[in-house]
């Protein structure tokens, strides 16, 4: 039940974006913490080269599945490999090639989501930590705190131009 209400809301955000949109509005930016690292680390030995664990690697297959069609133009994700293992089933899927950006340059992400997929559906790759810098950025004013061990984070951001854009936070 549920992947069915998860692909629910997606396919109703998805929807909704065939709406009439300011000019140069972005459709939608897909917003996930990367999956799950080896539950033989604690969460302070986790390091940039440190792997998806094979729940990990079913949750990014999973996640592929579940976005193939919700027509993503552009991948990012961090250098940290959890994070582009995490987008390599859907960009695979998608023949696209994963954009690395700093995780240390929130601000510099935006501003590329924006001067560079204007309208766009983009798909990024996160942290923790830098998900709420981003949806900051983006002009949601919610507080958002991702627990450190929660690995199913979605996020719809649908931006509507000087307004504040609407945020659907989803699990998967």
């Amino acid at each position: 039940m549920k992947a069915r209400t998860l692909r629910l809301l997606i396919g109703l955000a998805a929807g909704s974006l065939v709406m009439p949109q300011s000019v140069g509005a972005q459709q939608a930016i897909y917003i996930v913490r990367h999956t799950d690292p080896p539950s033989t680390l604690s969460l302070d030995e986790i390091r940039d080269e440190t792997p998806l664990s094979e729940s990990g690697q079913q949750r990014a297959r999973m996640l592929a599945e579940r976005l193939k069609d919700a027509g993503i133009t552009a991948v990012y994700a961090t250098q940290a490999r959890r994070t582009v293992e995490t987008a390599e089933p859907l960009a695979k899927a998608l023949g696209l090639e994963i954009r690395v950006h700093s995780y240390e340059d929130s601000g510099g992400l935006v501003h590329l989501l924006r001067s560079e997929h204007g309208k766009d559906k983009v798909l990024v790759v996160g942290h923790w930590s830098t998900i709420p810098e981003i949806l900051a950025a983006l002009g949601d004013s919610e507080e958002i705190k991702i627990e450190r061990s929660a690995f199913d984070n979605l996020f719809v951001v649908i931006p509507k131009g000087e307004q504040a854009p609407v945020v659907l936070h989803l699990h998967y």
